[in-house]
């Protein structure tokens, strides 16, 4: 192939990965604010839009900007999902954009494997690794906001079981936690109270952060403050109950990671041995790994042990991984 094309092509390559990693990056610099006003970027040309109207915005997510593409997404139940965990991870880009650079970057660099003489069939499910790397991205960042959202939790819970005794209402109580606490606990209650002030019901707004942090402490807030709604009772002392209930479900979780430590340590050490294996035989005699390479037969036992070695991983940390 011409060396110009070659040149093309891994520039194309490259490019595609630093935009991606730029536009992850700068998307993770977004704020309640923003995430509001981008939901409300439709009504701005329309500023007598009735209540209905913005409750319904409210209730949807904006997936692209193009008419067309949006009303597609908005029929695919994965780009639903996608946009939910966009949401927990706090990223500011919609689905469709975040769907693009996904796929980009995956034929980008199948494309480029494919220049450099690799084989279609390893070009191509390195192209599929790369283009789930975004997903993996965002996921762990979901992983991680829930696991701080919990961890801040019980802090949340005693501002507003405080400010519920010292005489303030419920809504002054959690807009002094959405003010006061960092993300992401901030971050959610502030778009939480957006929301309210908007004119979505309870009931919705409620729906929508346990939508956005999916955990059983946050159903159970849901639950307590749409039964003191309609019936009334002491919710501070409920709330007060509920931050206790998950300090001891850390301290407990804490015990169990001292005490399952030698083996989470026995399993790496394990799953270890494979790749360090392989380095040293690459070192000590890499006629023999390149041979192995260039195989066809090598080639696949090298992908099944990888493939083998990873679901081995998978399994040692579903034995030693306890659930609370």
């Amino acid at each position: 192939m011409n060396l110009f094309f070659i040149i093309l092509f891994v520039f194309l390559a490259s490019a595609s990965l630093v935009v991606t990693v730029v536009m992850l990056a700068a998307a993770m610099q977004t704020s309640p604010q923003a995430r509001i006003r981008k939901r409300l970027g439709t009504l701005v040309a329309n500023p007598m839009a009735s209540q209905r109207e913005l409750r319904a915005l409210l209730k949807d997510s904006s997936y692209s900007e193009i008419p067309w593409l949006q009303n597609t997404l908005t029929r695919m139940d994965f780009v639903r999902r996608i946009a939910m965990l966009l949401e927990r991870a706090n990223l500011d880009v919609t689905p469709g954009v975040f769907i693009l650079l996904s796929v980009s970057v995956g034929i980008a660099i199948m494309v480029l494997l494919s220049i450099f003489g690799w084989d279609f069939f390893l070009s191509l499910l390195s192209g599929l690794a790369t283009a789930t790397i975004p997903y993996v991205y965002a996921s762990f960042l979901s992983r991680r906001r829930l696991r701080r959202f919990l961890e801040q939790l019980p802090n949340g819970l005693d501002l507003i079981s405080q400010g519920l005794k010292a005489g303030m209402g419920l809504t002054q109580a959690m807009v002094f936690v959405a003010k006061e606490m960092p993300d992401p606990m901030g971050t959610e209650f502030s778009v939480f109270m957006e929301e309210m002030k908007l004119g979505l019901p309870l009931n919705d707004a409620l729906k929508g952060l346990q939508n956005r942090m999916p955990l059983a402490e946050v159903r159970l807030l849901g639950t307590a403050m749409l039964v003191q709604k309609e019936i009334g009772g002491s919710l501070a002392e409920l709330l007060t109950k509920l931050a206790d209930v998950v300090r001891d479900r850390f301290r407990i979780e804490r015990q169990i990671k001292t005490l399952t430590a030698q083996n989470r340590m026995s399993v790496w050490v394990v799953a270890s041995l494979p790749p360090a294996v392989a380095a040293f035989v690459s070192v000590v005699d890499p006629r023999s790994m390149q041979a192995a390479w260039h195989s066809p037969v090598g080639r696949t036992m090298l992908l099944a042990a990888c493939g083998v070695e990873i679901l081995g991983i998978l399994v040692f940390r579903k034995l030693v991984r306890v659930h609370i």
